[in-house]
């Protein structure tokens, strides 16, 4: 049901965003206060142990949509816990911010994903083949609405990834 529900919520998102008069809700998002539930809720929902370490200050914010900013950050550690290939999953959450830009990176343990999947993984509907396609559950929504939703910010999302080394998913924003 919980699954159900997850694929329901983003493809109404994705309708919403869609539309003509979407508008987002810029505010400055205090990232440190909005992380301790969300990776709770996170981490409740699976059976494997996953281990979090946040790194950043207690004053980081983000000038962002807050709802929207919380389902990437969201979409990004669930990504991570599902296709997690080895326990415990590590996370490492960590920010940056200049004149320039302000980063919030998340960095994971994980099988990585090799160049050319790279290229398509922000292509919505689409998934990174991984042997049995049934073990792993989803849609292929959830970067595309990262990637989406970043444009819709004056921003952008990269990855960097290794097969075999974990992957680093980027969020960055203009100051």
């Amino acid at each position: 049901m919980n699954r159900l529900t997850g694929m329901v919520e983003q493809i109404l998102t994705l309708s919403v965003e869609n539309r003509a008069t979407f508008r987002l809700h810029p505010e400055e998002v205090n990232v440190a206060q909005l992380l301790p539930s969300l990776l709770e809720q996170q981490k409740l929902k699976t059976r494997k142990q996953v281990d979090i370490t946040c790194g950043l200050p207690p004053d980081f914010t983000i000038q962002a949509d807050k709802t929207h900013l919380y389902h990437m950050i969201s979409n990004l550690v669930k990504n991570v816990i599902k296709y997690g290939d080895k326990e415990p999953v590590e996370i490492e959450i960590t920010g940056r911010s200049d004149h320039k830009e302000t980063t919030l990176s998340v960095k994971d343990n994980g099988a990585g994903i090799s160049e050319h999947h790279q290229t398509h993984i922000f292509e919505k509907f689409y998934r990174v083949p991984q042997g049995n396609l049934h073990n792993v559950k989803g849609y292929g929504l959830g970067l595309y609405y990262i990637q989406d939703m970043m444009n819709k910010h004056q921003g952008k999302v990269t990855v960097k990834s290794r097969p075999g080394k974990g992957s680093v998913f980027t969020l960055h924003f203009r100051p």
